[in-house]
Parts: structure tokens; sequence; C-alpha cells
């Protein structure tokens, strides 16, 4: 390898080093990143407790879990279709 080819990999080097470790790399990296939602403080203890609970009488928890989604689901579409109906009708 000739020795101008040696400057230009070595300067090919320092270049990505300091891309590497530009501000602007580091903040598009720590944007990538998704935080993760937080849970209250005791969020696993009633989470347990809860689960005893529904256990307890018989019941699968994810099953009741998913009909909780499902029943705020639901009054979420029956809330919004009230407010479709009220603006359709002051057109």
């Amino acid at each position: 390898m000739s020795n101008h080819t040696q400057k230009e990999d070595q300067q090919v080097e320092t270049l990505r080093d300091k891309e590497k470790h530009s501000p602007d790399s580091q903040k598009k990296a720590s944007q990538s990143k998704k935080k993760k939602p937080t849970k209250p403080t005791g969020f696993k203890e009633f989470e347990a407790l809860a689960k005893e609970i529904v256990e307890a009488n018989g019941e699968s928890y994810y099953e009741w879990l998913h009909m909780q989604h499902q029943e705020i689901i639901l009054n979420f579409n029956v809330h919004n279709r009230k407010q479709i109906t009220e603006v359709a009708k002051r057109s």
C-alpha cells in the first residue's frame, strides 16, 4: 500500500470517529430509542392483588383484562359517535 493510500485511509477513519462522537449523531441515537413508559408507584403490587382477586373468583385474569380493554374501546367509540352525530345535526 502506498503512503498516499494509507494517509487517505487514516483520514477516513478519523472522520468516522468524529462522526460517531458528534452531537448530531448522539441526538439521532437517543431519538431512535423510545422511552419506556413508567409504571406508577405500587403498580406491580396492585396488579398482583387484582390478579389474585379475579382468579379467586374462578376467572382468568387475562380474559378479565381483555374485557376491560374492550370496554374502554367500546365506550370510546360510543362517545365519538355521539360527537359525530352532534356535529352532523348542526350542519
